[in-house]
């Protein structure tokens, strides 16, 4: 019998692609499956159409927020109603392929977590091109891979229950799908899996386009940029499970916040030994990532 996967979505005034969304999501291929649908307080038609779709089909849980809780939460609250043994994410405005579950499922093997490639699309949904083709993507098999970044997106990931411990509650200050990954890697690892099973639509609303280095940013000076990465390398050692991955990660927090020539020494021998797990994201040559280690020497990066 295949074991039962939980599909959260979120939903925030999302009337306008929801359907196209929801029918996808419907349309797995994947035997047993449950939908958790957390609509966030919209002014739109979200609620009713998921109201609709509720009543017709009994593998569909609602969950209206009374008020306004924004997305991190939201998606909280989703994954924490969830009964699967595996979960996946899903935003209001994407499109699925039909056996994306029943691919990523078959592939996870003994990894905490899997994520797929995407399709791009705009807001038409017609494929311009993949995320693949602006972002390295790869695998990410420990704690330490996540230091510096990651590509690994939350709408294309399958995970298993045992990373909730350490992902939830999420932090303010990360994306869900960082810490998700995070504690995926620091478990049993993060797979990639080479194929696009999510057309990813890209619009003047989108919460993250695929164009990771437009994101939002949380800071206007480089004296708070600075501190956001040490609050946010303290949160990985707080909550990477004990072992010399902890020990790494707590030593480069304390160093990263001091501007002591010392500590700008250690940081960089630290990164320097560990750099094809730290700068893998990055997709560069092994030569390429030893240098970039350097850069840390004169600043935090």
């Amino acid at each position: 019998m295949s074991p039962l996967i939980s599909i959260v979505m979120a939903t925030y005034n999302g009337e306008k692609y929801l359907r196209e969304q929801v029918d996808s999501l419907l349309a797995q291929s994947y035997p047993s499956l449950e939908f958790v649908f957390v609509d966030d307080a919209s002014s739109d038609s979200s609620l009713e159409i998921l109201r609709l779709y509720a009543s017709q089909d009994e593998r569909i849980q609602l969950v209206a927020n009374p008020i306004n809780q924004g997305l991190l939460a939201t998606f909280e609250t989703g994954i924490r109603s969830a009964k699967g043994e595996m979960i996946a994410l899903a935003d209001q405005d994407d499109v699925w392929m039909p056996e994306k579950i029943s691919l990523l499922a078959s592939a996870i093997g003994s990894h905490s977590l899997i994520y797929a490639d995407s399709a791009l699309t705009d807001a038409t949904g017609t494929v311009t091109r993949k995320f693949s083709d602006r972002n390295y993507l790869c695998d990410y098999p420990t704690a330490l891979h996540y230091v510096f970044g990651t590509k690994a997106m939350g709408h294309a990931m399958l995970f298993k229950r045992e990373i909730i411990d350490i992902a939830l509650p999420f932090p303010d200050y990360v994306g869900h799908d960082y810490i998700l990954g995070f504690a995926g890697a620091a478990l049993n690892g993060v797979a990639y899996f080479p194929q696009t099973l999510v057309n990813y639509r890209q619009h003047s609303s989108n919460t993250m386009g695929a164009d990771l280095s437009k994101g939002k940013k949380n800071y206007t000076t480089r004296e708070e940029r600075n501190a956001r990465i040490v609050k946010r390398l303290n949160l990985l050692a707080d909550r990477c499970p004990e072992g010399v991955e902890r020990k790494i990660l707590l030593t480069l927090a304390l160093d990263f916040a001091s501007t002591t020539i010392a500590a700008r020494i250690r940081r960089f021998l630290t990164v320097a030994k560990h750099h094809r797990a730290m700068l893998a994201y990055k997709g560069k040559s092994e030569l390429g990532s030893f240098l970039y280690s350097f850069k840390l020497i004169i600043s935090i990066y």
